[in-house]
């Protein structure tokens, strides 16, 4: 009886939960990343009677070299400075958002929530599109308290969550 609930086990065990993540395959080995292009309409009606019309500046420099940074350090893909023979990644972002989400007794916020939305594309090296999608980038940050940040080190994080998700989105696949 101990012997078959052992078997058991070990069968659930090695089965899992039955989604893995493997690195995606491409035939290119290297990747191209344009300059990340940032088209956020400043003066859409959401925006101009928003209390929150600015957005970090250099947004989509920064966040251009973190992503080259990500896929230097941790991918199997080559960063390349030719377009040639190389997938090409083309990116550009879409929305940046900032949330109030606590607010304290005399009406301070005192929690907020940074949103960065990144609208890829993936070719491949006959300029053949691989993938598409936005991705959403995000953090949040206290204001106030022992674990206060400032907003400026709040994008950091915000730069580095996304450019984590559109690495992931490259170079992961999910079974």
């Amino acid at each position: 009886m101990r012997y078959r609930f052992f078997l058991f086990l070990f069968f659930i065990f090695l089965l899992g939960c039955g989604y893995t993540t493997r690195a995606f395959i491409y035939k290119e080995d290297k990747i191209f990343i344009e300059p990340i292009v940032n088209k956020i309409d400043i003066t859409s009606e959401g925006r101009r009677y928003s209390n929150y019309r600015t957005y970090p500046i250099l947004l989509e420099k920064r966040l251009t070299n973190a992503l080259i940074n990500k896929f230097n350090v941790y991918g199997n893909l080559k960063v390349s400075n030719k377009k040639e023979d190389a997938l090409l990644l083309d990116c550009s972002i879409t929305n940046y958002d900032k949330e109030a989400l606590r607010y304290s007794d005399q009406d301070n916020i005192t929690e907020q929530k940074l949103r960065l939305t990144v609208h890829i594309k993936l070719f491949d090296s006959y300029g053949k599109i691989l993938k598409e999608k936005d991705i959403v980038g995000e953090t949040s940050f206290f204001l106030e308290g022992p674990n206060s940040k400032s907003e400026t080190l709040a994008w950091e994080d915000l730069i580095d969550d996304t450019s984590r998700r559109i690495f992931e989105a490259i170079v992961e696949e999910w079974s």
